[in-house]
Formats: C-alpha cells, sequence, structure tokens
C-alpha cells in the first residue's frame, strides 16, 4: 500500500498563501508576522501616513525612494528573505515607534517576484493595513478573548467570528487574547480533515516504509514530514477572512491547548499514548512508536512556534532550543498601561506522570510566583492571568466520575480541579490570595476549553480583601457543549479539596459560540461583555457581568 497523504483534499479546501498577523505591540515596538506565497526577499515598510500612488510598480523606483516621494521615512523598512525552512513565515521587529500612534504596514518587493507575478506590493495594494501602538497611560481600554477554533466541525461555519470584528469594532478593542485550540489537529469527523493521530495508526506501516533508510526510520526527513502537515493545518484553520481581519490589524496574543498537539496532551502517559498508535491483531514495535510520537511532538511545537509563539512576546525559544522540549519556555508577561497580564502554558509542560505540578511543571510555578511579586502586579488593582483550562468549571462529581470512562479520562484529567491537581492548585490560588490581599486587588483568570462561558467568584476565608474570578469564553467556531450539560456546570460552594476557598456561580451558558470583550476604566474596575450569536436582527446577545 502507498502512503495516503491526510492533504489528499488540496482542492477541497482554501489555505493561506499571503497573510500577516499583528502580534506583541508595546508603546514603542510592534511585532509583525507574515506568511508570503513564494519564497524570496521581501520587505515590511510602515508609515505613520498611508501610502498613495502606484503601489503596484512603486513609479518603478526602490522601496526607499517610493516612501521617501509619500513623505515617508526610508528607513522604515525591514528586509527579511523567507524560505521554505520556515514555512515561508517570519516574525519582523519594529522599533522606535510613537505610542498611541497608528502605523500603515506594507510587504513589498524590490523587484517583480516573477513575471507571472509583476505587482510589487504584496500586502496593502488592495486594502489597508495597521497597527495602532499602546499609549504610555492606559486607565480605559478594551481587549478581546476568545478560544476553540474549529469552523470545520461546524459544517464550514464561521462561527461568532463575523460577530467578534463587529464587536471588535464598536469596542475599540486594542488588543485580543486566543485562549487556546486555535487549530484541531484531531477530534474531527469530517472527511476533509483527517484525525492526525487515526491517520498515524491507519498509514504507520506505509510511513515507516517512506522515511526508513537501511532498514531503520531516519527521523530527520520523517520530522520534515510531519511538520508539513501540521503547517497545513494552521494554513487552513487560519484563513477565514473574519478571523484574518482581526488578526491582520489587532493585536495578538496566542496560547496553546491540546487540540494543536493531541486530545489530552499531558494528561496521558507514555505508555496511553502509545496505545493510540496500536492495532487489533498487528505487530506494533514499541521502540518505533515512541519514535513517531516523539516526531509528532516535535512538528506540533515547531509549527506551533512558527504561526503563533513568534510574535506573542518573546521568551526563549528559537530553532535551537525547540529541539529541546524541557527547555522552552511558552509562558509569558506583559503589560498594558500599568495593568498586567500572564500567560500560563498548560502543554508544553503538562505530564500527569510527574509527582507534583503536573499542569505547568516546576519551573513554571517558579516563574509564575515570582510575577506575583514583580512591581507591576504590586501596584495594579487588577490582575489577568490567561489559563486556557479554567480553574472551576465543573462539579467535582462529573470529575470524578467522569475519570472512571476512558473516553473522558483524559480531559478531566486536564482540569485544575481534578483530585490529582489539587495539591498544584491549591498553592497557585494560595500564593494568588496572599499576593492580592493587602491592598484588596482584583484577579481575573481567562479561559476556554469548556466550549461553555461562565462567570465565576472566588473568595477564600483567610484573605477576605482579595478579589478573583473565573471568566470563561469557549468556543467560537466549534460546536458548543450544548444545553445538556449545564447540569454538570458547578454551582456555589466550597472548591473540592480546599476548604478555605469558596466560589459563587455568577453565569454559565452552554448552547451557542461566544466570544468575551474586557472593559478596563479608571484602571480598577472591570466588566466583561459575554456575547453570542442570536438576536433577531443578527446582532450579538450580550451578558455583561460587573467583576466587584
Amino acid at each position: 500500500m502507498a502512503l495516503v497523504d491526510p492533504r489528499d483534499n488540496e482542492y477541497d479546501v482554501n489555505k493561506l498563501n499571503t497573510a500577516s498577523i499583528v502580534g506583541h505591540v508595546d508603546t514603542d515596538s510592534a511585532r509583525i508576522w507574515i506568511r508570503v506565497y513564494k519564497a524570496g526577499e521581501w520587505t515590511l515598510v510602515w508609515s505613520e501616513k498611508k501610502l498613495v500612488g502606484d503601489l503596484l510598480s512603486l513609479d518603478e523606483k526602490t522601496i526607499e525612494q517610493f516612501l521617501a516621494s509619500q513623505g515617508g521615512d526610508p528607513k522604515n523598512t525591514i528586509q527579511h528573505k523567507f524560505n521554505e525552512d520556515s514555512d515561508l513565515t517570519s516574525t519582523f521587529d519594529i522599533t522606535n515607534l510613537k505610542p498611541n500612534t497608528t502605523y500603515y504596514y506594507y510587504l513589498m518587493s524590490q523587484k517583480p517576484v516573477s513575471r507571472s507575478m509583476w505587482r510589487r506590493t504584496e500586502i496593502g495594494y488592495q486594502k489597508t493595513f495597521s497597527f495602532t501602538t499602546m499609549a504610555q497611560s492606559m486607565p480605559d481600554f478594551s481587549f478581546g478573548f476568545y478560544s476553540c477554533h474549529d469552523p470545520f466541525n461546524a459544517n464550514n461555519s464561521h462561527g461568532a467570528w463575523p460577530l467578534f470584528l463587529d464587536r471588535a469594532n464598536n469596542a475599540n478593542i486594542r488588543f485580543v487574547i486566543g485562549g487556546g485550540d486555535q487549530v484541531y489537529v484531531d477530534c474531527q469527523d469530517n472527511k476533509y480533515f483527517p484525525d492526525i493521530w487515526e491517520w498515524l495508526q491507519d498509514n504507520k506501516d506505509e510511513l515507516v516504509k517512506t522515511y526508513a533508510r537501511n532498514g531503520k526510520l531516519h527521523p530527520p526527513s520523517l520530522d520534515i514530514y510531519l511538520l508539513s502537515l501540521y503547517r497545513w493545518y494552521y494554513r487552513v484553520y487560519w484563513k477565514f477572512p473574519h478571523m484574518q481581519e482581526i488578526f491582520s490589524r489587532i493585536p495578538q496574543y496566542m496560547i496553546w491547548d491540546d487540540h494543536e498537539i493531541m486530545d489530552g496532551w499531558g494528561s496521558r502517559t507514555d505508555k496511553e499514548r502509545l496505545d493510540i498508535l496500536s492495532r487489533y491483531f498487528k505487530n506494533d514495535d514499541p521502540e518505533i512508536d515512541q519514535q513517531l510520537v516523539n516526531s509528532m511532538w516535535n512538528a506540533a511545537r515547531t509549527a506551533y512556534f512558527e504561526y503563533a509563539h513568534s510574535h506573542n512576546p518573546p521568551t526563549n525559544i528559537d530553532k535551537s532550543v525547540l529541539k529541546t522540549p524541557e527547555k522552552c519556555i511558552w509562558d509569558y508577561d506583559f503589560t498594558k498601561g500599568t495593568t498586567p497580564f500572564y500567560v500560563l502554558d498548560l502543554r508544553g509542560h503538562h505530564n500527569v506522570e510527574n509527582p507534583r505540578n503536573r499542569l505547568l511543571g516546576d519551573a513554571q510555578v517558579d516563574r509564575f510566583v515570582a510575577w506575583l511579586d514583580t512591581e507591576p502586579v504590586n501596584k495594579s488593582k487588577v490582575v489577568f492571568v490567561v489559563s486556557p483550562v479554567p480553574f472551576v468549571h465543573w462539579k467535582s462529581i462529573v470529575l470524578t466520575a467522569g475519570s472512571l470512562i476512558d473516553s473522558l479520562r483524559d480531559d478531566l484529567l486536564d482540569e485544575w480541579d481534578h483530585p490529582t491537581n489539587h495539591d498544584e492548585r491549591n498553592f497557585v490560588l494560595e500564593r494568588i490570595f496572599a499576593a492580592l490581599n493587602a491592598e484588596g486587588r482584583t484577579l481575573v483568570f481567562l479561559s476556554g476549553d469548556v466550549h461553555c462561558a461562565a462567570a465565576f467568584r472566588l473568595q477564600h476565608q483567610n484573605y477576605r480583601k482579595a478579589n478573583v474570578f473565573q471568566i470563561t469564553s469557549s468556543a467560537i467556531s466549534r460546536m458548543p457543549a450544548g444545553p445538556a450539560v449545564s447540569v454538570g456546570i458547578a454551582k456555589s460552594g466550597t472548591l473540592s479539596g480546599n476548604q478555605n476557598v469558596q466560589f459563587e456561580h455568577m453565569f454559565s451558558h452552554s448552547e451557542d459560540k461566544n466570544f468575551a470583550i474586557f472593559h478596563v476604566k479608571h484602571s480598577e474596575s472591570i466588566t466583561v461583555d459575554l456575547c453570542w450569536p442570536g438576536g433577531t436582527e443578527g446582532e450579538a446577545v450580550i451578558k455583561t457581568i460587573q467583576l466587584e
């Protein structure tokens, strides 16, 4: 049998060719991610004024001459030679910008890239592309949050993205946080998108034969092939127009969850991962299966870095560090005005076989606790922490009983409220409440994962001045959990495994795709709009919650 490539449906789907994402933006800098359709040297150009004139030919001038003729600074250019090694992607770091200023950006070439493609402006010649830097002082600002993007699970529906774009424009949001599951390489029942792990099981023998040398599996060539598959999922999942409109002009902060890797990644033991590749009445080789799992993990984190993490605030990751997963730092922080944010990584170091700190890993717990004692956190009235999986959502009986069902076990082991994660959760919560209590400050967890919208308040009996909220918004385009699961959502009570923490159920909605818009006022007051489709004129239904 020949190897069946999961991309054999190339002509049935659209995918990204040229695209841009505005990443981390500060008061004086910006990160712009670009993918091009063709290898070669391209130039990113930015200007405070919108460029006019013949953007196709640039009046036969060099880019610098054309920019100067428009009143722009000819130094506002960065060149990069795109190649296939990074799937024709790169992140440009722009510096020396002015605070609270809108810049227009373009991707240009010094000469036509080919005889058949003679235009010299690839991004910015048909519509306007821009970004706005952050202000030095931002007492009032709004931002968006979404998670779980899987339109193919819902018959290619755009989901809530059109409404998200509309509400983002109305609220003049300054940035967006993508809280996990930006693509689904698994869990599909769609002829266009095979579950990549089911495909691996079905095609294991042919894959090994194709990528064997001298009778042994050749990991370098295997890694390249599997990486091309993971990249393909990003290119197909991110080609939706409303999503691209948001990506291309509003700063994006991203973090992964399990579906960018494998359903329940980190909540399966090594043996359970190998069992996924096992077949009845086949002589499976555990050593080969382990090599395949390792290559898939290599591919997943490389593709995530190229498409998502590379335009977040920088951590320690580059192509050399990527080869050593235990050294990679995926969590990060940033500050808007005086308001600090921390984005937790629940997958890069998640390991159910660890003796402790199974979700975050020891090093990340240490980084997060140290951040809680930094000056921005100590001085801010409000603090935001992104946790792709919510700290509280399901009833404890659901987690306990569901863990006995094999198909649900890995998903429930992901949860902070699962008994196996109580020690880690309790330690983190104790540090948070203690850090907030003195000034009576507020921390808001932002989460996705559960395909519901929900709001909870958490209070600690020993730190009564501290305020902690859990806001969950999921999914923006994957099918929602549905009304039947509402009985499993936790009501008010005491946190399982922690008698010191009580929680109050403020709101939940499990029937519709949804997103969230947060509003910070006077650097201390927070409201959140949980939004979903359903208005009589196609507008959003909005549930506004004051977090106080």
